[in-house]
């Protein structure tokens, strides 16, 4: 019998990561990638949305077969991930000039990041569209066991693949902004193009991650050397997180990425919103 109440309500970005995005921590002002049936880009921007309701899905992790149907949604999303976020975030946008992490927030920090994109609406469709043709007539089951899969299966060989990783966190020191959106996850190669919607190059080990945490902090995950420029992959964690000034012009780079990375929604300050969209208007 299922010990733990049924949500229906569930939440394809957590509201822990969205809230640092917000002006006032309960209301998030978003933007249409593009126009919808009725022609309408802007979506809300005098009136922002509930972050309870911004990104919901009806029952989008529930497993129906399952003894426990809620154990996505509730055991690992709302246990394991996103009840130790916040503690993390204050410690990496704190002012300590240097920050050392411990192996136990280095796993909880992997695995909260990582599952930014394992769990979107986005990454489903993408496995989705990628199941053979033998086996389409067994669509709906094999959707069933990917929804267990993709954290029993598909985001501890993420995190496998990408343990030795090196974390920086960049703030902008000028009047710009990071805006993100509905799969906040940028996945780069070596030349800074977008991999996301390739499928599985989010285990390249060469790759880049790239993930905006409010306003003004992005994170990048990305391979270090040693002093003598060797790779140290597979060798020695790295614990050090590096903090970095950045201005507008990565930002930009940053907004970019994010707007061809969203599936539908880029989310941000009602102000940047318009200042951003305004921008691309005028190129």
């Amino acid at each position: 019998m299922a010990k733990f109440q049924h949500k229906n309500d569930h939440h394809t970005i957590p509201r822990c990561y969205l809230k640092n995005f917000s002006d006032d921590g309960k209301f998030i002002y978003r933007k249409l990638k593009e126009k919808n049936d009725y022609g309408k880009e802007n979506l809300d921007l005098k009136k922002p949305i509930s972050l309870k309701s911004a990104t919901v899905k009806d029952n989008f992790y529930t497993i129906k077969k399952s003894p426990e149907p809620m154990v996505i949604e509730t055991v690992f999303y709302d246990f394991e991930v996103e009840n130790h976020y916040e503690k993390l975030y204050k410690k990496l946008i704190g002012n300590d000039s240097e920050i050392i992490i411990t192996m136990e927030e280095r796993t909880r920090l992997l695995m909260f990041f990582l599952s930014l994109h394992c769990r979107t609406p986005k990454q489903f469709e993408l496995f989705f569209k990628n199941i053979p043709k033998e086996l389409e007539h067994e669509t709906e089951l094999i959707k069933e066991e990917y929804k267990a899969g993709h954290i029993g299966k598909t985001l501890i060989e993420f995190t496998k693949k990408h343990e030795y990783k090196v974390f920086k966190i960049v703030k902008l020191s000028d009047g710009s902004e990071f805006l993100t959106s509905d799969n906040p996850f940028l996945i780069v190669n070596e030349f800074g193009h977008l991999k996301n919607m390739d499928f599985r190059e989010q285990f390249n080990e060469e790759n880049k991650f790239l993930i905006p945490i409010d306003n003004k902090h992005c994170l990048i995950m990305t391979n270090g050397n040693d002093k003598n420029g060797i790779p140290i992959s597979g060798k020695v964690f790295y614990n050090k997180i590096e903090r970095i000034d950045v201005d507008c012009n990565f930002a930009q780079n940053i907004n970019f990425l994010t707007l061809e990375s969203a599936e539908k929604l880029i989310f941000g300050s009602e102000k940047y919103i318009k200042a951003f969209f305004s921008f691309i208007k005028l190129n």
